[in-house]
């Protein structure tokens, strides 16, 4: 497993992740952004030159890392890839001088939930009707 910086060749990939996992479907122009954006916050989880997963991340204007979308393949899940990743991100922001970390999740999402709460993410709110299919979601804060 091999972590890497996204590319614009990851797209298929990584939209059948984000619609799989994360029941949305984005334009691919909203990849392309994010990368332009913060090209070491994009990172994907590489098994022999197929993207399992990746966490796409930018910069506020705070000064703070926003996770966007963060998801590994279902079949691939449970083996450590979502911590590799994590891992890969919490220092790219330690490297670029970043102190808070904020993200969305899911209320449904409990696996999710359990796995931000063991990296040291603490609930900061609820916001009502947050996804586009009406799902309320957690806003999730780590300062590191």
């Amino acid at each position: 497993m091999r972590i890497r910086l996204f590319t614009p060749n990851d797209i298929p990939a990584i939209a059948t992740i984000v619609r799989e996992a994360l029941r949305e479907n984005y334009p691919t122009s909203l990849y392309l952004d994010i990368h332009r954006w913060w090209r070491e916050g994009f990172l994907v989880a590489d098994r022999d030159g197929h993207p399992v997963g990746f966490l796409a991340a930018v910069i506020n204007a705070d000064g703070h890392a926003r996770i966007l979308m963060f998801a590994v393949s279902a079949p691939f899940r449970r083996q450590g890839i979502g911590r590799l990743v994590m891992d890969a991100f919490v220092q790219a922001c330690g490297l670029r001088g970043i102190r808070r970390i904020e993200l969305e999740v899911r209320v449904s999402n409990d696996e999710a939930i359990r796995f931000y709460k063991r990296y040291g993410f603490e609930l900061a709110g609820m916001l009502p009707k947050f996804y586009t299919d009406g799902e309320d979601g957690y806003k999730m804060v780590r300062h590191l």
